[in-house]
């Protein structure tokens, strides 16, 4: 895996963990409505699911699909849409580290069991570095044995 493909995986990573924001609101559609923050932290360079962390007028839990943008929590799941408005992606051929920022929207929809009716849209940061092992002078195509991605989104929800 060469230092550019973990950047764009990251991207991908980051987007899909959007969909988490949809699935705080479906929560408790008795809930009040209001802005909602999310935190999604992945640490894993080999597994697909990142935690997730809610925070407003829901507070949950979950996990979220990193390839396919699904959230899971307690009663149901939601799907995320995303456009990357801004992105910058590097590479350090010296010390093999890659790292990705991003910046976009988001709009939540597509929820099953308690989060049927749920809707929500925002904006999203993501950043992600990974480093992978120097092999005779140069960075490997293997997965990084270290890496860390966070994303942040807020913005209203309903439901």
């Amino acid at each position: 895996m060469t230092i550019k493909r973990v950047a764009v995986l990251f991207a991908a990573a980051g987007i899909a963990a959007l969909a988490v924001t949809g699935a705080t609101a479906a929560a408790a559609s008795s809930a009040p409505s209001g802005i909602e923050h999310w935190t999604v932290e992945s640490t894993n360079p080999v597994s697909a699911t990142a935690t997730l962390i809610a925070r407003g007028p829901l507070t949950i839990g979950g996990t979220i699909n990193l390839q396919t943008g699904r959230v899971r929590l307690p009663g149901g799941t939601l799907l995320l849409s995303h456009h990357q408005v801004w992105g910058k992606q590097g590479e350090n051929p010296h010390t093999c580290l890659a790292t990705l920022t991003s910046k976009g929207t988001y709009s939540v929809s597509k929820g099953t069991g308690s989060y049927t009716n749920v809707k929500g849209h925002g904006t999203y940061t993501l950043t992600a570095y990974a480093i992978v092992k120097k092999v005779n002078g140069k960075c490997s195509d293997t997965v990084p044995y270290a890496q860390t991605e966070l994303l942040t989104a807020t913005g209203p929800l309903t439901g």
